[in-house]
């Protein structure tokens, strides 16, 4: 049985700001490194995503279930 990897928000968060620090500070950019890179970045962008939206759900359920 194969186990679902965890999402760590603040890594994934680390790992796109390193991403765009590298293409902020690169003056001749690699064409193939700058596109995985490029590709993982737009895939931590979505992943980021969804868990903030996840997290908003949960934050509109718990005020819906406190409101007096």
């Amino acid at each position: 049985m194969a186990t679902k990897k965890l999402f760590n928000f603040a890594s994934a968060f680390q790992e796109l700001e390193e991403i765009t620090k590298w293409f902020d500070g690169e003056e001749n950019v690699d064409l193939d490194e700058g596109l995985k890179k490029f590709e993982r970045g737009l895939e931590l962008s979505n992943e980021l995503k969804k868990k903030l939206g996840e997290v908003e759900n949960k934050v509109e359920e718990i005020k819906t279930k406190f409101e007096l």
